[in-house]
């Protein structure tokens, strides 16, 4: 049984962010990032919406990506 490591949002330190939110901090920032942030910022950094952001996700599942759950 294997624990992953919980990981916090960097700038609003909401609390256990999702492997969906972890997978897109991967695939728009940088496979190696250490700094993740929640939909909410990730929406405010890249200037969109949370909404946008979950169509991303479902649209990068569709396609078969790994990094999203």
């Amino acid at each position: 049984m294997s624990r992953r490591k919980q990981i916090n949002c960097a700038y609003c330190d909401k609390e256990k962010l999702s492997k969906n939110e972890i997978g897109l901090n991967k695939k728009l920032i940088h496979r190696q990032i250490e700094r993740m942030m929640c939909l909410t910022c990730l929406a405010a950094y890249f200037e969109t919406t949370e909404e946008d952001l979950k169509i991303m996700i479902e649209g990068f599942k569709f396609e078969g990506c790994d990094l999203f759950g």
